[in-house]
């Protein structure tokens, strides 16, 4: 299996003004390979929302080294990262982030027009993501008149028409019942039996074990299944 994502001894701190730092992860190492589904494990406060900003291209880190499907992030400028956070990864999200003034159908295909297609390609290239989520009869809707499960579904959509390497999930089942989380998450393992990577962020032990390999992050130090931390 080809490498998907390689951290290699990532530290990642802010600043707390008076030249202080604080240091939010210690030394992370991790790997996932094409076609993975993986877990981050961790509590609030744990370090788990800086880690995925990381992997997510979303946030510089102070030192280490970050392979993201043969890109060397850390030597990448902003306009690289953008471009890569655009083509690489799909972003699906806790709340969703979906525009309340636009459709179902104008939420999906926004990664699309970003990317400089017209609407037009835009629509029929995000037509076959739509209907394998059943979304086929609510592409007029607006987020507003949707389910919480429907809307995630466009969320899900959204991050999937650019056909990017990696699914990039954090917390998705946190604003969502249990019958509807579990849903989700059965789309989850279907996307992934369909050959998509997915590095999932959950503070739930319940929704983590839906993944192949579960990691768990603890004071921003990264612990592998099996060892005592994960007892």
């Amino acid at each position: 299996m080809e490498k998907m994502v390689s951290l290699q001894n990532i530290v990642k701190s802010y600043p707390m003004g008076r030249g202080e730092k604080l240091e939010i992860l210690h030394d992370i190492s991790l790997t996932v390979e094409e076609g993975e589904f993986l877990a981050i494990l961790g509590p609030s406060g744990s370090g788990k929302s800086t880690l995925m900003n990381v992997i997510g291209c979303m946030d510089r880190f102070d030192t280490g080294e970050y392979l993201l499907h043969g890109h060397a992030i850390h030597q990448c400028s902003d306009k690289e990262l953008t471009a890569i956070r655009n083509q690489e990864i799909g972003f699906i999200f806790q709340k969703y982030h979906l525009i309340g003034t636009y459709t179902v159908l104008q939420n999906i295909i926004m990664p699309l027009l970003l990317r400089g297609m017209s609407q037009k390609e835009a629509e029929q290239a995000a037509m076959p993501t739509i209907e394998m989520l059943g979304l086929g009869q609510r592409i007029r809707h607006k987020p507003g008149e949707l389910s919480g499960g429907q809307q995630q579904r466009v969320s899900i959509a959204r991050a999937l028409v650019g056909k990017p390497s990696i699914l990039l999930a954090d917390e998705p089942t946190g604003a969502l019942d249990q019958n509807t989380g579990r849903e989700v998450m059965r789309l989850f393992e279907q996307l992934n039996q369909m050959g998509h990577t997915v590095i999932m962020i959950t503070h739930d032990l319940g929704i983590a074990r839906h993944a192949h390999r579960v990691v768990r992050i603890v004071d921003g130090r990264l612990y592998q299944q099996g060892e005592d931390h994960l007892s």
